[in-house]
């Protein structure tokens, strides 16, 4: 290994040639790739809980629920302009921070847990794209990834590491 001044410099980087990657299938693919649905944006905004605080845009899915009927080919009309552009207008993506206090009489930042709240379209982009990974991320990832999805457990790796060194000790013996 070569030392330059502010950095190390390997002679051997690892490459990923040969490693041999997840992929979907044309029907998975067909599934994060299909247009939006009024369904779908029916269907996240009556599982969200309306009343959380709004954010720049001022609006809350109670409002939504209740002029539906109204809005509902605006909001398509968003996420279409969106699925063909693959662009959000900054409007969209524009976030307040809010600060919460955690406690009465708050005296330091401390005693305070900042909030980020978005504008309603982009939670309802947002879950709806998180809905279609969802559906197919199982597929994607490694089966000895055992933290951080459903029906796993970091401990899993723990105890196969565990049962590992078990056997390597038996086989010494």
């Amino acid at each position: 290994m070569q030392k330059s001044r502010s950095r190390e410099r390997w002679e051997h980087r690892p490459n990923l040639n040969g490693i041999q990657f997840q992929s979907l299938s044309a029907e998975d693919n067909l599934i994060l790739m299909a247009p939006f649905t009024i369904d779908e944006v029916r269907d996240v905004i009556w599982s969200s809980d309306g009343n959380k605080s709004p954010g720049p845009d001022g609006f809350n899915f109670n409002f939504m629920k209740v002029c539906w009927e109204i809005i509902k080919g605006d909001i398509l009309d968003f996420l279409h302009e969106f699925y063909s552009s693959a662009t959000l207008p900054k409007a969209i993506t524009a976030s307040f921070l809010t600060l919460i206090p955690k406690k009465d009489h708050p005296q330091a930042l401390s005693d305070y847990r900042p909030i980020c709240l978005v504008s309603s379209l982009y939670k309802i982009l947002s879950k709806i794209l998180a809905g279609r990974l969802k559906k197919v991320l199982g597929k994607l990832i490694s089966t000895v990834q055992s933290a951080f999805l459903p029906n796993r457990q970091i401990l899993d790796g723990v105890l196969v590491v565990n049962e590992l060194i078990d056997l390597a000790k038996r086989r010494k013996d």
